[in-house]
C-alpha cells in the first residue's frame, strides 16, 4: 500500500529515492564510534551490540505539565543511567506548558546482555501511552 501510494505521488525512480532514505531513517546510528543515537519513533535492533564505554543516547518528547513523564522500567545492572531534560529555547514564543525533550544517556560498564526500557506514563497510572524497548549485549 505505501510502495503503491509512494509511485502514484512520485513515479518510480522518486519512489525508490524516498522508500531507501525512509528504511534509514530507522536504524541506529554510531555518530562517533562511541554513541549511538535512537528516538521513540526508531527501533533497536533485534540485538544491540555495544562495547563496553559506549553510549547509547536516547531523545524523547516530553511534556511534564501533563503528567506524562518517561522513566525506566527496572533499574539496571550494566549500564550507568542519567537523564536530563531541555526545555524549548526561552523566546517570545515560548509558552507556559511546552513540553520538551528528555535525553537518557546509557553508558555500558560491564559486559552481558540486558533489556533497556522506558516507559511514558503517569506515575498514578498503571498503562504507559508509550514504551521503547532495546536489548544490547556488551561485550
Amino acid at each position: 500500500d505505501r510502495v503503491m501510494n509512494c509511485y502514484l505521488r512520485m513515479g518510480l525512480s522518486g519512489c525508490v529515492v524516498a522508500l531507501g532514505l525512509s528504511a534509514c531513517t530507522g536504524m541506529n546510528s554510531s555518530i562517533d564510534g562511541q554513541t549511538f543515537k535512537f528516538t521513540a519513533q526508531q527501533q533497536c535492533p533485534a540485538l544491540l551490540e555495544m562495547d563496553v564505554g559506549q553510549t547509547l543516547e536516547l531523545q524523547l518528547n516530553e511534556n511534564p505539565s501533563t503528567g506524562y513523564q518517561w522513566s525506566l522500567v527496572e533499574s539496571l545492572k550494566l549500564f550507568d543511567v542519567e537523564s536530563i531534560y531541555h526545555t524549548a529555547e526561552a523566546s517570545s514564543s515560548a509558552q507556559v506548558g511546552q513540553g520538551g525533550q528528555k535525553i537518557f544517556y546509557f553508558q555500558a560498564v560491564k559486559a552481558g546482555q540486558e533489556l533497556l526500557h522506558v516507559k511514558h506514563a503517569r506515575a498514578w497510572e498503571k498503562t504507559a501511552i508509550q514504551e521503547w524497548q532495546c536489548r544490547v549485549r556488551i561485550s
